[in-house]
């Protein structure tokens, strides 16, 4: 997605009515394998500190992280981080973590996990991961 289609897209926060959502424990926020699968291939769970917080499932998702730098002397935001996530040709999900940097001429793609739910072969593993770093 490109910068305008990204800003055009931007729906504004999505507040929850708990309280500080990020001070609870990682355990909490299992949610059961059905529902999982009813809501989508990927779940997302976001929390911006004061701003809210974020909880959805979705069959693709994109989230790019921006944070403020200091470039030839001007302050500006840069998209530092992006993980996009969706399901492959072959009907594997993937995601892709991908870091951008000022001084480097390409982005790198950091990690890609793979995971493929409807092969029911307990033979493999159900969750492959690849840390190589590869310019893209």
């Amino acid at each position: 997605m490109d910068e305008h289609n990204s800003r055009n897209s931007e729906a504004g926060y999505i507040k929850s009515a708990s309280a500080a959502p990020s001070m609870r424990r990682l355990e909490e926020h299992l949610v059961e394998q059905g529902a999982k699968q009813q809501c989508g291939k990927f779940e997302v769970r976001c929390h911006a500190g004061n701003s809210g917080h974020l909880e959805v499932a979705s069959d693709s998702v994109s989230v790019r992280i921006g944070q403020r730098i200091r470039k030839e002397g001007k302050e500006e935001l840069w998209s530092s981080l992006l993980v996009e996530c969706k399901e492959q040709d072959d009907g594997s999900l993937a995601v892709e973590v991908v870091v951008f940097h000022p001084d480097w001429e390409e982005p790198v793609r950091i990690a890609s996990l793979q995971s493929r739910p409807c092969d029911v072969s307990p033979a493999k593993a159900g969750l492959r991961c690849d840390l190589e770093h590869k310019q893209v």
